[in-house]
């Protein structure tokens, strides 16, 4: 089966189904940073299987970053020439390395690290956290039992210093104890122009065992930050003799996004090992006057699905999502990507995409499940990153997932959206399936309006594969369509926009269609940092009619609906231009370029 419609088909199956036992489960959370050798099937080709020239073609000597390993990048612009550059974490706990972008040879160069002093991380985003203009670090640790000295999540605060960033370490900003940190959201959950900080935790090792550990919320307060996690319903309760949150979950995936469009941003967060999902939806207390987090996740069917719902942990191995809306219905939509093995019982959550069925409160989900089949007894699935973007320019989002640890059958999947909104996996004719991809982010590097791939290979679970970068450079024929990349600069509200959602509205043929994304860069599990901007591609023979941006800023938390809403007319000489930098105040900019303040 190549195609699947998600409004026709509630339960789907790519390839061929086999058959489920009942089989014992035996998942082991460690083993997602832990390799297992398998046989080497001499046969096996671990790169891209066609070899002829195709889609997305291998750069990546062209680009300089041949015989690297990754596990986890970030993609941005950190010397402001307006080229977008590359931080790498070789391990999952490691230094991370610099690559500056040559304008002049068109490759990426070894750099001096911002960072005062040496500093290990599974993740680094970058953002500017005190709307200086100048860029910022959050350090992310998932597992520090080894080390002598363990950290909370930390802040390294921007400068320049002979024209070079320098980031210095903020001591004491982060009440937060030192936590299995899987993931970090960047959430400004009151509107107030400031960027809080929802963390992620995952398990942790205790004398007594090991526990799901509760997540943060951290509210910024003029850059020190207050834990303010009893806002959301539940997440701080303890049993009597305190050693454990009886309500945590294993969360290993986050993201920020506004699911009921209301204005105010929600929580997104996924449990591993069968807890279910939450859906933390930003509501508010009339009597009390301020804004609290309830879970939505089961009476949605974020947290699972309708057989899982039955059982306390019936849910997945839940360790990626992606938020947007692909079906241009107006309403929010989800991407969940699990862990499957052939013998998991019906209970178990297959990878799916949850369709936004409701425009009323609370939110409602339409799950679409699916995985593949490798005709193998002992096939797996892992769908690890998720990123929705258009690959082709025809305005319709379409689904990169990193399917990883399982080779050789986990190979990247990119799911081609068509018109009635079905999917199709053309990873194989686009030169895509590798195996064992990871961290996979998207930029457009040599700047034709077309998004490129920068992914990882590891070796994870066959050490016989070598591990590698690719760079995979966009070369599909897009036809006559044209590319829009807009940027957000933020005054009152955060710097770049993050948590605003950017409406364009398309007009072909006397119809129109509303297309809707949500302004996030980095989420998921050890969350990769994507290059910033929002392409929004025009097929042959469409046209804008204006540009609305929803600003996450407020100055009154007691409203059904908030936000900052601006209506961008541009010219239609300039919609020819690539990029357009949307300020806040009203005014558009033809290129990337800083707003006046």
């Amino acid at each position: 089966m190549k195609q699947f419609n998600l409004f026709f088909q509630i339960s789907i199956l790519v390839l061929l189904t086999s058959c489920s036992t009942n089989k014992v489960e035996s998942f082991d959370p460690a083993s997602f940073n832990a390799g297992l050798d398998t046989i080497k099937d001499k046969e096996t080709n671990y790169g891209p299987t066609k070899s002829e020239l195709t889609g997305f073609i291998d750069k990546t000597s062209f680009y300089g970053l041949e015989n690297l390993e990754a596990t986890n990048f970030s993609l941005v612009d950190l010397d402001r020439d307006g080229f977008t550059d590359i931080m790498i974490l070789p391990e999952y706990f490691s230094q991370p390395k610099f690559f500056r972008f040559n304008i002049h040879s068109g490759k990426f160069e070894k750099m001096e690290s911002p960072f005062v002093g040496n500093i290990k991380a599974s993740y680094v985003l970058f953002y500017d956290l005190n709307r200086d203009k100048i860029l910022d670090a959050i350090v992310g640790v998932l597992n520090q039992k080894t080390e002598m000295a363990q950290n909370p999540i930390r802040i390294f605060k921007g400068s320049y210093e002979n024209r070079k960033l320098v980031l210095k370490e903020e001591k004491g900003v982060i009440p937060a104890a030192p936590a299995p940190s899987a993931s970090v959201g960047l959430i400004d959950f009151d509107l107030d122009g400031d960027l809080d900080l929802y963390i992620g935790n995952w398990f942790k090792k205790t004398k007594k065992g090991t526990f799901p550990y509760r997540d943060y919320l951290l509210k910024n307060d003029k850059g020190k930050y207050t834990d303010v996690s009893e806002i959301m319903l539940g997440e701080t309760k303890q049993n009597e003799s305190k050693t454990m949150f009886t309500n945590a979950i294993p969360s290993f995936a986050t993201q920020i996004c506004d699911i009921d469009q209301n204005g105010f941003p929600d929580i997104l967060t996924t449990g591993t090992n069968g807890y279910a999902n939450r859906l933390w939806m930003n509501r508010y207390k009339v009597r009390e006057k301020k804004r609290y987090f309830q879970d939505y996740g089961r009476t949605s069917l974020f947290g699972g699905d309708t057989e899982g719902n039955l059982t306390p942990k019936g849910g997945g191995r839940s360790f990626s999502l992606a938020c947007h809306d692909y079906n241009e219905d107006g309403i929010m939509d989800i991407f969940l990507g699990e862990i499957s093995h052939n013998y998991d019982n019906e209970i178990k959550d297959k990878s799916s995409i949850l369709s936004g069925s409701t425009f009323k409160f609370p939110p409602f989900f339409m799950r679409t499940e699916y995985f593949l089949d490798a005709k193998d007894i002992e096939w797996h699935q892992a769908d690890r990153r998720a990123v929705w973007f258009d690959y082709n320019n025809d305005g319709l989002l379409d689904l990169l997932i990193d399917n990883a640890g399982f080779p050789p059958h986990s190979r990247m999947i990119l799911f081609k959206q068509y018109p009635d909104h079905s999917f199709e996996n053309v990873a194989k004719d686009m030169g895509l399936d590798i195996v064992n991809p990871q961290s996979s982010v998207i930029a457009d590097l040599n700047r034709d309006g077309k998004m490129d791939i920068i992914t990882a290979q590891t070796n994870l679970r066959d050490a016989s594969i070598k591990k590698r970068i690719y760079i995979f450079e966009n070369h599909v024929d897009t036809g006559r369509s044209r590319p829009l990349r807009l940027y957000l600069r933020g005054q009152k509200s955060n710097y770049h926009g993050l948590n605003a959602t950017v409406m364009v509205k398309v007009i072909k043929d006397n119809k129109f269609t509303i297309r809707k994304q949500n302004v996030s860069y980095s989420y998921g599990g050890l969350p990769p940092q994507n290059e910033e901007g929002l392409l929004f591609a025009l097929a042959e023979g469409e046209t804008i009619e204006y540009i609305k941006v929803r600003w996450p800023y407020t100055t009154s938390l007691n409203q059904s609906r908030a936000g900052l809403e601006k209506i961008y007319k541009v010219k239609k000489e300039y919609m020819q231009a690539i990029n357009i930098t949307l300020c806040e105040n009203g005014d558009y900019l033809v290129g990337r370029l800083p707003c006046k303040d």
